[in-house]
């Protein structure tokens, strides 16, 4: 029985540059490129780097975002470095001036003002911003609909969303995710009591974490959805009853389930690549009831 894939199946499933198949699987959804806290109006131009691509986010003066390749299409100058004014994103070098679809405004230093602007396309991508999150369509066609996910749709007092960058690819970090039984060993959370082998004891944090180390060698089942994967992941207590969680693996790149907030609503990781062997993972949080608490914040955080 083959353990592990192959260095050739593990290239197919973690290049995400352009022109592979999973980097041309992940434009056809929508990403998170950034938190809009990083990009307030008026912030400079902000450099990303998304699928491999080098790549630089902008609010106009009318606090739009949009993302563009950041070399200039003149001259190949770093657009991060460029000035926003005049509806647009301006090139330090020469002046070009583009807007958020990359359409080529101004040319100040060519023959009638760049009176063939309009035959350069500069090469961007839509920008929506929702739930605290600017997303960014990076695939061919049209853009499909941005899903109306919970977490993006309540009000930001019950809302928090945060970005961790990881030194593995993104693909590592959703196999973890969907496997369940790594919480008893790996996942010690620390309350007011101590653990023991990975497993928690009465008294820790909250009964969730309790639970999650009763019974290391769970009952799992996978279910087949139009979206992805839900896992059904069932754990034995002293008592006879039974603990389920219940964790959904959203098509491509997106894992929802219980947390923090269990009860009222529950936590999303969301893993981008930054390139094939780094990434971002946007941690959501949300209730459906009342305000997070501040200390639930500050320890996402």
């Amino acid at each position: 029985m083959r353990l592990m894939i192959s260095a050739e199946e593990n290239r197919f499933l973690t290049e995400t540059g352009p022109g592979t198949p999973c980097g041309n699987l992940l434009r056809r959804y929508w990403q998170p490129v950034a938190l809009a806290e990083e990009l307030p109006e008026g912030a400079a131009p902000l450099p990303v780097t998304v699928l491999g691509e080098k790549l630089v986010l902008f609010r106009d003066d009318a606090g739009r975002p949009g993302l563009l390749d950041i070399r200039c299409s003149h001259r190949g100058t770093d657009l991060s470095y460029g000035r926003i004014e005049d509806g647009g994103l301006r090139c330090l070098y020469h002046g070009w001036l583009y807007d958020v679809c990359g359409r080529v405004l101004e040319q100040p230093g060519e023959p009638g003002g760049g009176a063939r602007r309009a035959d350069i396309q500069h090469p961007a991508y839509p920008c929506q911003e929702r739930g605290g999150v600017i997303f960014a369509y990076m695939g061919p066609g049209e853009p499909p609909l941005l899903p109306r996910y919970e977490f993006l749709e309540v009000p930001a007092p019950r809302r928090s969303v945060v970005k961790i960058r990881y030194n593995c690819n993104y693909l590592q970090a959703n196999e973890g995710n969907i496997d369940p039984v790594h919480l008893s060993f790996l996942h010690q959370y620390i309350g007011d009591e101590k653990t023991s082998r990975g497993r928690l004891v009465l008294g820790a944090n909250t009964a969730d974490n309790v639970l999650l180390g009763r019974d290391s060698a769970p009952t799992i089942e996978v279910e087949v959805t139009d979206f992805g994967l839900r896992i059904y992941t069932v754990r034995a207590t002293e008592t006879g009853s039974l603990y389920l969680r219940i964790t959904n693996f959203v098509m491509p790149n997106l894992s929802a389930f219980g947390g923090s907030t269990v009860g009222e609503g529950y936590a999303v990781h969301w893993h981008v690549p930054i390139d094939d062997t780094c990434h971002w993972k946007y941690v959501f949080m949300f209730s459906r009831e009342k305000a997070l608490s501040p200390e639930l914040v500050a320890k996402s955080r």
